[in-house]
C-alpha cells in the first residue's frame, strides 16, 4: 500500500511477535508477461466477513491474488497491503512502489520468470475520509492473522527457495517485529524455508530514491536472497 508503506516500514523497533522497460530488455518482456505471471486458479482466501458485520465495510472486497510462478520459485516476496490500484487490477505491485520494486529487482541481476508475488492480505483495508471517499489504511493485527493465512498457504503450496518479506507488515506475517535495520541483517526461518526480511519499495522511494542508502540497502538484500536461493538448490 504505497501511500501508508513510508509510515509504516520504516526503522522502528518493537518487540518479537509470536509468517516498461525497453526493446530487448527481459525485465519489459516480463512486466508485458506479468498481467500474465501465473495467478494460480486454487487460491483461495476466507470468505469476506459476513454482511452484518460492521467490520465488512473496513476491507474492499475485490481481490488481489498473487502473480508468478507458483511451482517452485526461487523468491516469493510478500509487501504491504492492497492499494487502490492493486484493487483495481486485482494484482500485486502494480503502482509506483511496483516500478521500483521492478528496477531493484532487474538491478539485483534477478530472474523475473522465477518469482511470486503477493500483498500480506489479498483485501485492500480502507477507512474513510471526511468526504467520505475511501484511502488506505495500515491492516489491523486481526486481518494479518485471518486473511494472511491465505497468503501462508500459497507459500506451502508453492514451495519456495526463499520469502523475502518487504516491510515491517509484511514482517509480521511472519511473526518478526523487529526494525528493519536490524531484521534484515539475520536470516530468518518459515517452516524449514529461509526467510529474509527488507525495506518496502515504498518506502525506498520516499527517502532517497534510486540514489539512496535504502535502495542500495534492498538491492543487496535482494541479491543476496537470490543467492541464497540458487544455493539452496544444490542442498
Amino acid at each position: 500500500m504505497e501511500d501508508l508503506a513510508a509510515s509504516t516500514v520504516g526503522d522502528r523497533h518493537t518487540s518479537r511477535t509470536p509468517p516498461v522497460f525497453g526493446h530487448g530488455n527481459r525485465w519489459r518482456d516480463a512486466m508485458l508477461i506479468m498481467p500474465g505471471l501465473q495467478i494460480s486458479s486454487g487460491w483461495g482466501v476466507p470468505k469476506p466477513m459476513a454482511e452484518t458485520s460492521a467490520a465488512n465495510k473496513l476491507l474492499d472486497h475485490r481481490r488481489v491474488a498473487p502473480e508468478g510462478l507458483f511451482r517452485r520459485p526461487r523468491l516469493y516476496l510478500v509487501g504491504e497491503a492492497p492499494g487502490g490500484e492493486e484493487a483495481a487490477q486485482g494484482k500485486p505491485f502494480v503502482g509506483p512502489a511496483g516500478n521500483a520494486l521492478r528496477k531493484m529487482l532487474e538491478e539485483s541481476g534477478i530472474d523475473p520468470g522465477q518469482l511470486r508475488l503477493a500483498n500480506v492480505i489479498p483485501f485492500r483495508p480502507i477507512e474513510h475520509s471526511k468526504d467520505r471517499k475511501p484511502r488506505n489504511r495500515s491492516p489491523t493485527t486481526e486481518e494479518i492473522q485471518c486473511y494472511g493465512a491465505a497468503v501462508l498457504t500459497d507459500i506451502r503450496r508453492s514451495r519456495p527457495d526463499v520469502i523475502v518479506a518487504l516491510g515491517s507488515t509484511a514482517a509480521r506475517l511472519f511473526g518478526e517485529s523487529q526494525s528493519i535495520r536490524t531484521a534484515r541483517k539475520a536470516k530468518h526461518q518459515f517452516e524449514g524455508h529461509l526467510l529474509r526480511i527488507t525495506f518496502h519499495p515504498a518506502y525506498v522511494r520516499r527517502f532517497g530514491g534510486r540514489n539512496g542508502d535504502a535502495w542500495r540497502q534492498t538491492v543487496t538484500d535482494l541479491r543476496q536472497a537470490w543467492k541464497e536461493s540458487g544455493l539452496s538448490r544444490f542442498k
